[in-house]
């Protein structure tokens, strides 16, 4: 125990300053946070005094810091999810855009990454399974990081705009298919695959996500309507993040992350405006302050660059980073496009889309230990999911700033994002 608290302390100084510093920057306080975790892992702190990066993070005291950090996405996503606008979604002609902009921001990067993971693998990854290796640089060129982008939609107050509620609804989906991608490509390597398994996880989670919307949904409306004229009591809080918890723990035991629980939670609870105000008053600051920096902290902690030694390496990085640019933000662009969204709105879900970030570090860390990446490009898709999730929040300030010119001075409408 007494480590565990020096880790901890170690870690909330580290990501509130690394945070601060990142908001000084213009960049989301989430990106100073990952920093943060690379500066206390083995790439910086290891590198400058192992012996105290062991004492610190020893792999015996690593579980704890895990754990803690797991509770913090899951609340997150369930914060998240209280204040996600889906009315917007209702009565438009874009309400398909979610799943166009799933759809095409996904295949396309998907697309390239195979190629680029066909093409490089005789020089990079000669030892690797062929399949495996190539079906995985293309689903590292497809993530969007939904924990990632629902920190930056909430540091830059974009919550209640309908781009932001496309793009986290169109992230959603794109994770689902990720996970399931994952566990598809990991039995392909493990020589385990089996169809009807993937039928089944299917099967359960359209299942849940039936039981929650059809039975829990009303089952909590009645409750909470019972005391609709006074604020929710701390009884009524308890059962809520006890709901919340399992809810993450059923869709985690089906094969899909805890997020996506937390996340329906969410949606089965949203529209009580009490007790969103309620949550937020007695839960968000502890998330915020100790929970969330843990999380992050964590995932850049597990990051090592240290086998950046071959000549070609930033070649292939840099191919990567392109395709991984023009496939994502690509894709989502045209599917929001196409399904009539305006460009300026367009290239918003775009932006938010392209930042990969923690889910990608997840994925990378998996395809790592199950042994189909080899380290040079684990290390070349880390430094892309870093770069890609650091461009994010530069662009939306940048266009944030051309919708308070003068209107002579730009083209199109009026904004569509608060700047915090």
């Amino acid at each position: 125990m007494p480590i565990f608290l020096v880790q901890l302390s170690v870690i909330v100084l580290a990501a509130l300053v690394c945070g601060a510093a990142a908001e000084k920057l213009g960049q989301s306080r989430v990106v100073g946070e990952i920093a943060a975790g690379l500066l206390l892992g083995p790439s910086v702190l290891g590198a400058i005094d192992i012996d105290a990066y062991r004492f610190l993070f020893s792999s015996a005291s690593m579980p704890a810091l895990s754990q803690l950090g797991e509770l913090g996405l899951v609340l997150l996503m369930f914060q998240l999810g209280l204040h996600l606008d889906l009315k917007s979604l209702q009565g438009r002609r874009q309400a398909n855009a979610p799943l166009l902009v799933a759809l095409l921001g996904m295949l396309i990067p998907f697309a390239l990454g195979c190629a680029i993971g066909l093409v490089s693998r005789p020089w990079i990854a000669p030892h690797a399974g062929a399949v495996g290796y190539v079906l995985f640089c293309g689903l590292a060129l497809s993530i969007s990081a939904v924990p990632v982008m629902a920190r930056i939609v909430m540091d830059l107050r974009m919550a209640d705009s309908y781009p932001a509620t496309v793009a986290l609804a169109a992230a959603t989906l794109t994770d689902i298919l990720g996970w399931l991608l994952l566990a598809m490509i990991a039995a392909f390597a493990a020589g385990t695959y089996a169809f009807d398994r993937t039928l089944r996880d299917l099967g359960l989670l359209a299942a849940f996500i039936a039981f929650s919307l059809l039975l829990a949904k009303p089952l909590w409306r009645s409750l909470l309507s019972r005391g609709k004229t006074t604020a929710p009591s701390a009884a009524i809080l308890a059962c809520v993040a006890c709901y919340v918890l399992l809810s993450s723990w059923i869709t985690a035991a089906i094969g899909f992350h805890s997020a996506f629980g937390a996340l329906m939670a969410a949606l089965v609870l949203r529209g009580h405006a009490d007790l969103a105000q309620a949550w937020r008053r007695q839960v968000t600051g502890f998330v915020e302050l100790i929970l969330m920096p843990v999380f992050f902290a964590y995932a850049g902690i597990h990051v090592s660059l240290g086998s950046v030694q071959s000549p070609d390496f930033w070649q292939w990085f840099l191919l990567f980073l392109v395709a991984a640019v023009l496939g994502k933000f690509g894709g989502s662009y045209l599917g929001a496009r196409w399904s009539g969204i305006p460009h300026r709105d367009a290239r918003i879900i775009s932006a938010l889309m392209n930042t990969r970030g923690l889910m990608e570090l997840i994925v990378l860390t998996i395809g790592l230990q199950l042994g189909i990446l080899p380290v040079p490009v684990y290390s070349m898709l880390v430094l892309m999911a870093l770069v890609t999730t650091a461009m994010t929040v530069p662009l939306l300030r940048f266009w944030q700033r051309q919708e308070r010119m003068p209107a002579g001075n730009r083209r199109g409408a009026g904004a569509v994002t608060r700047d915090p």
